[in-house]
């Protein structure tokens, strides 16, 4: 495939302008048109950039001229029109989580995978400067092996953000609360920067947004890995403000600390600055400023010119860490992080 992409973004909410954003820079795609079922926001982000307003999935996918679809729509959607998308001959870029479990997440993934499109499932976090820096300085074996990790996520969910749309804060529309919406992110780098994990305690609660909400805003874990590594996560919506991830791996012989957008070496008490995170990224700072990089890369490979991006399996791992930290809060036991079963 060569040539400019032509790409609509399906849900024009919080994150649906970020796409948009990322589309219209891209040199590999162009910004064909939005989506909303709410015509006025689809209007508004339509005039904005110059194209097309859709008002409903159908008439996205009867258009032939439409190469690339972004499932920017509520939680609960995600999985069946990516199934639509793909049915439909499009490639598909899908929002986190890419389903609400690991059963329907899997179901959906063996359909998809028999339309031969391509999938780009949203981990954008593990595209910035800092996260790409600490992977090659992992990889590199430079500090030795990792022995563990920890991440903490604090950041404010008010009441009023739940009120702003009727499928948040609800198991059976948003899947659960913090971790399946916020704290994935911060999970998904846990794993991708800790090591392959088997096994998750956790607990999780309700402490701030009681009577708000009926999902989980805190939650804490531990991820048990090979070799006895044990990385440990923790995570709320109570806090006061929002603030950038504080995740650090401990190596043999240094650590590595990413907080507040930049990436320390910690050696002999030493702490050295080697990399930073953009100050200017579009929507909110503390998403974290990869998705450009990510969407890019995938229009770059669908061009034929190259390109790093997280695939169908990364989004199933996704949903494979919620599942399990969920299902181990609710039942107190430690469980097994089931293996996806795609591809075989």
């Amino acid at each position: 495939m060569s040539g400019q992409l032509r790409a609509v973004v399906v849900g024009c909410g919080n994150i649906g302008p970020v796409h948009a954003d990322a589309v219209a820079k891209s040199a590999h795609a162009a910004l064909y048109g939005v989506c909303d079922i709410l015509p006025e926001r689809a209007d508004a982000l339509a005039g904005k950039y110059g194209c097309r307003a859709f008002y409903a999935l159908a008439d996205v996918l009867s258009d032939e001229n439409v190469d690339v679809v972004h499932i920017c729509t509520p939680h609960y959607l995600h999985d069946t029109q990516a199934v639509a998308c793909a049915q439909a001959g499009k490639h598909l870029v899908v929002e986190k989580p890419f389903a609400l479990n690991l059963a329907r997440a899997q179901a959906a993934a063996e359909t998809i995978a028999k339309t031969g499109v391509s999938v780009c499932a949203v981990l954008q976090n593990r595209y910035t400067p800092c996260v790409v820096k600490a992977k090659e300085l992992i990889d590199s074996g430079r500090y030795g092996r990792v022995l563990g990790g920890k991440g903490a996520l604090t950041w404010q969910r008010t009441p009023a953000y739940y009120a702003s749309a009727d499928w948040r804060g609800k198991w059976a529309t948003e899947g659960g609360g913090l971790v399946i919406n916020q704290a994935v992110h911060l999970l998904d780098l846990l794993e991708y920067l800790g090591g392959r994990c088997e096994a998750i305690t956790a607990t999780m609660a309700n402490r701030t947004l009681s009577g708000v909400i009926e999902v989980e805003d805190t939650a804490e874990a531990t991820l048990y890995g090979k070799d006895g590594v044990l990385l440990h996560f923790f995570a709320t919506n109570g806090y006061c403000a929002n603030v950038p991830f504080d995740l650090e791996i401990q190596l043999e012989h240094a650590a590595l600390r990413y907080t507040w957008d930049a990436l320390y070496v910690i050696q002999d008490g030493h702490l050295t600055e080697v990399a930073r995170n953009s100050a200017e990224v579009p929507g909110k700072p503390y998403w974290g400023g990869g998705h450009f990089v990510l969407l890019d890369g995938f229009y770059g490979a669908l061009a034929g010119e190259g390109g790093s991006y997280t695939g169908l399996s990364e989004g199933l791992d996704g949903v494979r860490l919620v599942d399990g930290l969920y299902a181990s809060a609710r039942t107190g036991k430690q469980v097994p992080l089931e293996e996806w079963i795609f591809p075989a």
